[in-house]
């Protein structure tokens, strides 16, 4: 079978074409006889190990950046320790998005319970205010809940999967939910905790009306897995 690759982007190619399908760019028409695959080979140029380079080089960058202008310009501002924990955050998110960018599903999970985290840490050392327990874990939990439901509905193949997760998101809920009945959310936080359990429970009122036993099974099957 006679094979091209393309001098632009590197895709090996069958059979004699005239122009590279990917790039577009006009073929040399060389030809050689080897041996080849079903679908043409797309060189890796992006690997962890060059995402993670650039990744903590910026980040230090970003943190020496911020304290220099902190120091030099605004010093009676002790802004350096939120921004640095906000660089440490992005890059956090960005190569645990990384790493686990094939599992779409263990992807959200690993990121929400990141975000949920960091921002505990961020608040507890910005004073604590409790905006990340008043806001930021009952919108997670309730948009957790949203997602895995959604995707149990459109991604039959990962049933088990989704299920699974949409368990570990109800306990967001309810831990909102006895937050909520100790009297911890006040003011317009107490909104955030009522529609975040509102949603929580509808949902799960819904996976075991419309699925049942078939519900069940799946979050037997996950936890066996």
């Amino acid at each position: 079978m006679l094979r091209q690759r393309c001098s632009s982007c590197g895709v090996k190619l069958t059979g004699e074409r005239r122009a590279c399908p990917l790039c577009g760019r006009k073929l040399d028409g060389n030809v050689t006889e080897e041996s080849y695959e079903i679908f043409p080979q797309v060189p890796v140029k992006f690997t962890y190990d060059l995402i993670f380079k650039i990744t903590t080089f910026v980040g230090i960058l970003a943190i020496i950046v911020i304290n220099i202008i902190n120091y030099v310009f605004i010093p009676h501002l002790a802004i350096y320790v939120p921004l640095t924990l906000g660089v440490v955050c992005a890059w956090t998110i960005i190569n645990v998005g990384f790493v686990q960018r094939k599992n779409i599903a263990k992807n959200i999970m690993y990121e929400a319970v990141i975000v949920v985290l960091l921002c505990i840490l961020w608040d507890k050392a910005n004073g604590w205010r409790g905006w990340s327990v008043d806001y930021v874990l009952p919108t997670v939990s309730a948009s957790l809940c949203i997602f895995y439901f959604i995707m149990g509905i459109a991604d039959s193949r990962r049933l088990t999967t989704n299920a699974g997760y949409f368990m570990i998101s109800m306990i967001g809920i309810v831990i909102t939910a006895v937050l909520m009945y100790l009297g911890i959310f006040e003011g317009v936080a107490q909104y955030f905790a009522v529609i975040a359990v509102g949603v929580g429970l509808t949902l799960l009122i819904a996976q075991i009306v419309f699925r049942g036993r078939s519900f069940f099974s799946e979050v037997y099957r996950w936890i066996h897995m």
